[in-house]
């Protein structure tokens, strides 16, 4: 929901009433959440384990602007059943979900740097990913090609 101030404070993010605010630069938009504190299950502990995890291989920074390039292309994809993504993050857990699911043996909750590396996954560059079917073709991925 789009959040408008009667006073100038374009850049206000917290939590307030039940509520979270927080400003979109790419959107360039305050925006406003209903603050839902999650219930503790078993998904929820894996989920906070996997994230914990992936946080640790800390990709490189070429790689990180290979993906954000990658977006830009893959936003302006023309598929139906194509969903928009905001930042690259998200398109990285995506294609790293998605070799878990394809690749037995891929445990996200254990995914090391060394074990990328070592193995030569797919996930190890956009352009891999790609070759791979872990990610949509888009227009000069061969030219994403910075190792994680």
């Amino acid at each position: 929901m789009k959040v408008n101030y009667k006073r100038a404070m374009c850049g206000y993010s917290g939590t307030q009433d039940d509520a979270v605010y927080y400003y979109h630069p790419r959107l360039e938009l305050s925006l406003m959440r209903k603050y839902a504190m999650p219930k503790e299950t078993a998904a929820n502990r894996r989920i906070k384990a996997v994230m914990a995890n992936l946080k640790l291989i800390n990709p490189s920074a070429d790689y990180r602007q290979n993906f954000r390039d990658y977006l830009i292309r893959y936003n302006n994809l023309k598929e139906p059943q194509h969903k928009l993504m905001l930042t690259w993050n998200n398109l990285y857990l995506k294609m790293l979900y998605t070799m878990e699911k394809a690749m037995a043996g891929i445990d996200l909750t254990t995914l090391s740097r060394e074990q990328i590396e070592s193995e030569d996954l797919p996930c190890r560059s956009a352009k891999n990913a790609v070759e791979a079917g872990l990610l949509p073709i888009v227009r000069g991925y061969q030219y994403l090609n910075k190792d994680i």
